[in-house]
């Protein structure tokens, strides 16, 4: 009841904790809108001020000051009548601008202050020292600007500015306004002390209401664990029973989350009855399984020593399958690689029997050549032959024109013989002939000469055309009996050729066979070493399962081990779940 109680203050405390705060926001907050509030109704009262003086204000003479910004009567003049429009409104100051450039700073333009006040009295040019270029585009942009509280030697005020503008709708200067602010703190002040009190008492009363409800429903809401406070401590004294009892007496009229905690409780008490009851009916089955486990166990033994005896045995005759299996693997290996060899032999005589095949083939073509070639020398020795008589029978004719030539030759020199005797004889008449005589002789003797030795050259001529047609004739009995040579050896090859194409078609099959017995000893030797593989993999896996099988035997006494231990658990846990009321 302690925890409850203290759970209810706790939750009130943090309500009125919530209050209090709300209620200090809610004061600050109006506190700080009042303020803003009439600051904001100030600055209006500024614009309006402003916009009240300038319907008295000719607009085109500050055009005209605008344009030639001087101290003249102009000037005077119209701070003369601003001075009276701001003490005729009781504003503070009253004031023009002109019309700044862009980033230029805000000048006086006419200050609303006595002619005779230099000290206070901004000069016409002179910087304003709390407007700015960008307070003038407000202006432009929303019509008019008013400041927020400012403060200065002469107390707190605010600020007010509207533009001036022509007949033309062009903004030639802007007219600004203080007024006094200092009050705004009191009225505040005085709008708090006469709010604040009401509100507070209002929302006092509010907060004391609002507890005692709040109070109340608590209170209702956890009455529901005092309940399951109870069957908790019947739950721990072991009274399931009376959990029951008390559980079926919650009257849960709310939906809130203590309902639903208690409803969830009281369920999941129902559940942990439940379960511990049938947890006691499971455990005297338990009871009964062990020892039916037990029994099983020890059959189990019995039956794994008995496999384990024959998986000795199987893997005593696989490590000896295994050497068996060993010695075939390396004879086919070993065979494997003759056949290989004798593939690789073959083969390579196979390549040897084609290359003599096409050699053979070669020669007989080149044999071929040989004979027609033959038999053209044979022709072109037959033709020189021919050549050679028909130019000796052409020697013989020149030999007779040369004896001819010779014959005439000896006249001629008889003649000119004959001639240089008769010239002789003339005297001197006959001089001249003589001379004559004398030429031709001497040229009979050079034809007779040159007769002599072609009749010499033409005798060697002879002599070497019938030597060579005796050498021809040779040649021709030659070339006659190499052709019959080589025609005997074209035939020879032919021969030759048709038996090394049937010996190398017999070596390419027996080349093809060896091939297969080489591919066939692979996949066999392939087959041997898988056989292999499997008998090492069975071998393997037989003295696993016999390792398995110790181990299983192994487990199995664990098991009888577990069974021991799950028999006195169980016995212990009945005798605990026992001390329950069901």
């Amino acid at each position: 009841m302690k925890k409850e109680k203290k759970l209810s203050r706790q939750i009130l405390s943090i309500i009125v904790i919530i209050f209090i705060f709300l209620l200090g926001l809610y004061v600050f907050t109006m506190s700080y809108n009042s303020k803003e509030s009439v600051k904001a109704a100030i600055g209006e009262r500024t614009i309006e001020i402003a916009e009240n003086m300038l319907n008295f204000i000719e607009v085109e003479q500050y055009k005209e000051l605008a344009e030639n910004p001087v101290e003249n009567n102009l000037y005077w003049e119209l701070r003369e009548q601003l001075n009276e429009l701001r003490e005729m409104n009781g504003v503070l100051y009253a004031y023009t601008y002109a019309v700044p450039e862009e980033g230029e700073d805000v000048t006086f333009l006419v200050d609303g202050m006595p002619a005779d006040d230099t000290e206070n009295a901004g000069a016409i040019g002179e910087t304003s020292g709390s407007t700015t270029y960008e307070h003038l585009q407000k202006v432009l942009k929303d019509g008019s600007f008013h400041s927020d509280l400012l403060s200065s030697d002469y107390g707190e005020y605010i600020s007010g500015t509207i533009p001036m503008k022509d007949a033309d709708g062009e903004v030639i200067a802007f007219l600004g306004v203080d007024i006094d602010a200092s009050y705004v703190d009191e009225v505040s002040a005085s709008v708090a002390k006469d709010i604040v009190p009401k509100v507070s008492m209002i929302f006092l009363l509010i907060v004391l209401m609002g507890l005692y409800i709040t109070y109340r429903y608590v209170n209702r809401s956890l009455k529901p664990l005092n309940l399951l406070k109870a069957a908790s401590e019947q739950l721990a004294d072991g009274d399931l029973k009376g959990v029951d009892e008390t559980l079926s007496s919650l009257n849960l009229k709310n939906n809130n989350e203590i309902a639903i905690f208690s409803k969830t409780f009281s369920q999941a008490l129902n559940s942990l009855s439940n379960s511990l009851l049938n947890l006691y009916m499971k455990s005297n089955n338990l009871e009964k399984a062990v020892a039916d486990i037990d029994l099983t166990a020890a059959q189990v033994t019995k039956s794994n020593n008995i496999i384990a005896s024959s998986i000795v045995e199987i893997a005593s005759s696989s490590d000896q399958q295994e050497a068996s299996n060993n010695e075939v693997t390396q004879a086919m290996n070993e065979m494997s690689i003759g056949i290989q060899r004798l593939a690789d032999s073959t083969s390579d005589m196979a390549e040897a029997s084609t290359d003599m095949t096409n050699l053979v083939k070669t020669s007989v073509n080149h044999a071929k050549q040989v004979v027609s070639q033959i038999q053209n020398v044979e022709a072109s020795v037959l033709h020189t032959e021919a050549y050679v008589r028909e130019m000796s029978d052409k020697f013989k004719s020149i030999k007779e024109m040369v004896l001819v030539i010779t014959s005439i030759a000896d006249q001629t020199n008889l003649l000119a013989l004959n001639a240089a005797i008769e010239a002789a004889r003339a005297g001197e008449a006959g001089k001249g002939f003589a001379v004559v005589a004398d030429e031709v002789r001497k040229l009979a003797e050079m034809s007779r000469s040159s007769a002599s030795e072609i009749q010499s050259y033409l005798e060697n001529f002879v002599l070497i055309s019938e030597k060579a047609l005796v050498e021809m004739d040779n040649s021709t009995q030659e070339v006659k009996a190499g052709n019959q040579a080589v025609i005997e050896i074209d035939d020879n090859l032919k021969r030759i050729l048709t038996v090394v194409v049937d010996v190398n078609s017999k070596i390419q099959d027996d080349s093809a066979v060896i091939e297969q017995m080489s591919a066939s000893s692979e996949e066999i030797l392939a087959s041997t070493e898988e056989m292999q593989k499997l008998v090492i993999i069975t071998t393997s896996q037989t003295k696993e399962v016999a390792g398995s099988s110790d181990i299983q035997v192994e487990m199995v006494h664990k098991l009888e081990e577990v069974v021991q231990l799950l028999d006195s658990t169980s016995k212990e846990m009945i005798e605990e779940i026992s001390k329950f009321k069901f």
